[in-house]
Order: C-alpha cells, then sequence, then structure tokens
C-alpha cells in the first residue's frame, strides 16, 4: 500500500484513465507523462508504458483494464482454498501463517 492507503494497481488504474482522458486531449505521450510525473512522483508509470497505452487508445481500443492473460492465476484465492484454510484454522487456532503455508505448499506438491 502506498502512503495514500492506496494500492500500486489502484494507482496504476488511475494513472491508465488520466492517460486515456488527456490521449483524448490530444496531449502528446511524453506531456502526459510529465505531468503524471507532477502529480504521482515516484509512483508514475514509465513513459514507455504511456505510449504502449498511448498507441492501445489509438488503436480503437478503450478499455482501461488489462486484458486476460494465460498461464498461472494472479491469485490462489478460491472457495476452496478459503474452506481448506478456515478448516485447518479451526482444527488448531494455534497454527502460524508458517505452518498454514508449509501445509499448502505440500498438499499442491502431493497433487503434482
Amino acid at each position: 500500500m502506498t502512503a495514500e492507503g492506496q494500492s500500486d494497481m489502484e494507482v496504476r488504474m488511475k494513472q491508465r484513465c488520466v492517460i486515456e482522458f488527456l490521449h483524448a486531449e490530444k496531449i502528446a505521450p511524453s506531456d502526459i507523462h510529465r505531468r503524471l510525473l507532477n502529480v504521482y512522483g515516484d509512483q508514475t508509470v514509465d513513459v514507455s508504458t504511456v505510449r504502449r497505452w498511448v498507441a492501445r487508445f489509438n488503436s480503437g481500443d478503450s478499455d482501461v483494464k488489462d486484458k486476460p492473460r494465460s498461464g498461472r492465476p494472479c491469485t490462489a484465492v478460491t472457495p476452496r482454498n478459503e474452506e481448506r484454510l478456515d478448516q485447518l484454522i479451526r482444527a488448531n487456532r494455534r497454527i502460524t501463517t508458517r505452518e498454514l503455508y508449509q501445509i499448502v505448499l505440500l498438499c499442491s506438491l502431493y497433487l503434482l
């Protein structure tokens, strides 16, 4: 989390919206980046990222969300995993996060 209480993902999403807006105003990518720097400081996306998003908006794609990608999911939070962790915690209220991690790791290796 950032100092303002926003996650990095929230900050990046806001910057994408700003990029989309300023691109619609016909502002050059380098100027967009400069303006983002004034507001977001060291959390500003790189100028190459601004150019990539501007190119995407130029192609007619106005969606500021990432496209789905193949591969490993971003999170392991599933109802099944939550239920299993809940069962482990209820069975031993003094279990540590390290012990939970080791159990989950062993279970995932066993399933491979």
